[in-house]
């Protein structure tokens, strides 16, 4: 009977110990994952992925990226991911209308060597950034370490992204050309114009400014520093312009065959200022003759030319504006 009381003392005695051990308060679960397999990366373009599912694992979580491989091939890549490259990064708030020299941008810029592709330490997010232009497209996946109060996992083949090419520049709209009587603005004709209307070459990766040339079926440009080039006002009683390259540059120059516009930033434009990034320009009347077909008499309609434009990527950019049935009278 002595050794029955003995036996249960300690039963409870052990009980009493294992009931005062502390139990780690939270969780950190084997199941975290990326809702969206693989994300999609454009080559040199700003990317934010959505955030990693924590599937109810306690907060903060701290996420490192372990390793990155070649999804098709399984080779593990990690040393081109630990590449760092220069790159300007915003110090501080960018106001682009506050913001309208060279100067004013870069005092709020700052040069510094950044990873193309980073994973958000609190998040998961994957974010990429220009420089990617300096690794190889191709499919990808990676794993991470994640921690929290509770503890550290690993896990292995958690998230995978395609690095695709893109573009460095767009053209969004398709070239348009109209025709407007002088006096009776409501009196057009649609003069037929595409994309074979528009040639755009990046000529250098710097510089930062876009030459516009406009010139007629024949090569010919036409010349802004002499008026050949004006704005197109607003339709109707309001008054104004609507927009040129002009409104989105930090400078602009007038030459006797181009116009050329200086950027501080890209994407340029950042933003559109109502009309996406369409730009529209006059060449008065006095300085165009249309074809014959075209039954518009000399010095009655203006040629009003739109195009579109926007870079992704520093450097310096030329465009040629073709405005078709149209011959330039100097």
């Amino acid at each position: 009977m002595k050794n029955k009381y003995i036996i249960a003392a300690l039963l409870l005695g052990t009980l009493a110990t294992g009931a005062c051990k502390k139990i780690p308060d939270g969780n950190l679960s084997n199941i975290i994952r990326y809702e969206v397999q693989p994300s999609t990366i454009q080559q040199g373009r700003a990317y934010v992925s959505t955030a990693i599912n924590p599937e109810g694992s306690t907060k903060p979580l701290n996420i490192k990226l372990v390793n990155v491989y070649n999804r098709e091939t399984g080779e593990n890549v990690t040393p081109l991911f630990e590449k760092t490259y220069a790159h300007k990064v915003w110090k501080a708030l960018y106001d682009p209308k506050k913001d309208t020299t060279l100067e004013q941008i870069n005092a709020k810029r700052i040069d510094t060597m950044i990873h193309p592709i980073v994973i958000n330490p609190v998040s998961g997010q994957i974010e990429a950034n220009y420089t990617t232009v300096n690794l190889p497209l191709g499919k990808y996946k990676f794993d991470l370490e994640i921690s929290n109060p509770t503890g550290t996992k690993f896990y292995k083949d958690i998230g995978s992204f395609d690095l695709v090419e893109a573009p460095l520049f767009e053209i969004p709209a398709v070239r348009s050309t109209v025709a407007m009587k002088v006096g009776a603005e409501g009196t057009t004709k649609v003069i037929t114009s595409g994309v074979e209307h528009i040639r755009v070459t990046r000529t250098s990766e710097t510089g930062d400014k876009v030459i516009v040339k406009i010139v007629d079926k024949n090569g010919n440009a036409f010349n802004p520093s002499k008026g050949e080039i004006a704005r197109r006002p607003n339709s109707g009683n309001t008054p104004g312009f609507l927009q040129t390259m002009q409104d989105y540059a930090i400078s602009t120059q007038l030459f006797d065959d181009r116009m050329e516009f200086a950027f501080g930033v890209v994407p340029f434009p950042l933003n559109s200022l109502g009309n996406g990034f369409n730009y529209y320009y006059r060449i008065p009347a006095q300085y165009v003759k249309y074809d014959d077909s075209l039954g518009l008499p000399y010095n009655t309609y203006s040629c009003n030319a739109r195009f579109s434009f926007r870079t992704y990527a520093p450097g310096t950019y030329l465009i040629e504006v073709i405005v078709p049935q149209v011959t330039r009278v100097p």
